[in-house]
């Protein structure tokens, strides 16, 4: 237990793990500081894998592990109890920068060509996606937690129909009817029938042969 006066992280669960303490042979205080402080360190990882990602949560990683184990090792007015936990906080945070799955990896290469990117272009809006859980991110995240999210929040919204094509008018013109086919050109006039006559006939002449056969003959 705490001594009266005495700042600690975890004396609230000294109830919670006493009897695992007393099993083990062990001081609730000391069990408590070490489980305790696992404990505040993965629920601050937690927080910080929510909201953060890439670059940005290996960062938030550093500064609260180093932080608390620099305050816990050189702390020397701290109180004896309250440097184990915050040095147990220090170490569960500073092996979360150096341990890396594959996907943490690709996440972090991810994080940082997009805040170069963002940086060189002025883009604020890229830096923030490359520091900061996107909305959807966020609710993929909650789904598989198993909170209440519905399916159709992470659905994009349907492309609309593009318009119909009208016919440019004058403004404030009702809209004209389509341009009329353009109408068939005129038949030429049919040529003037002759029906032949007796006084109109002209027989046909005969051929030289026949005219110079007769000619002989007479």
């Amino acid at each position: 237990m705490a001594g009266p006066g005495e700042f600690t992280l975890t004396s609230w669960l000294d109830p919670v793990f006493d009897y695992f303490a007393k099993q083990a042979d062990i001081p609730t205080a000391d069990y408590a500081a070490v489980a305790g402080a696992e404990g505040i360190g993965a629920s601050i990882e937690f927080i910080t894998d929510l909201f953060t990602k890439g670059l940005l949560n290996k960062a938030i990683n550093f500064l609260v592990g180093i932080t608390s184990a620099g305050y816990g090792i050189w702390g020397k007015p701290t109180p004896q109890r309250l440097r184990r936990e915050l040095i147990t906080l220090g170490q569960h945070a500073l092996t979360r920068v150096v341990d890396m799955k594959p996907s943490d990896a690709l996440e972090l290469r991810q994080s940082l060509d997009t805040l170069v990117e963002g940086l060189r272009l002025g883009d604020t809006s890229r830096v923030a996606e490359a520091l900061l859980r996107t909305p959807e991110e966020l609710r993929q995240m909650l789904a598989a937690l198993g909170a209440p999210v519905s399916a159709t929040s992470l659905e994009l919204p349907p492309t609309p129909p593009a318009p119909p094509l009208v016919r440019p008018t004058l403004e404030g013109a009702p809209p004209a009817a389509p341009f009329p086919a353009p109408p068939a050109p005129p038949l030429p006039p049919a040529a003037p029938m002759f029906r032949a006559t007796s006084d109109s006939y002209q027989p046909p002449a005969p051929s030289v042969a026949k005219r110079l056969f007769r000619e002989t003959l007479g």
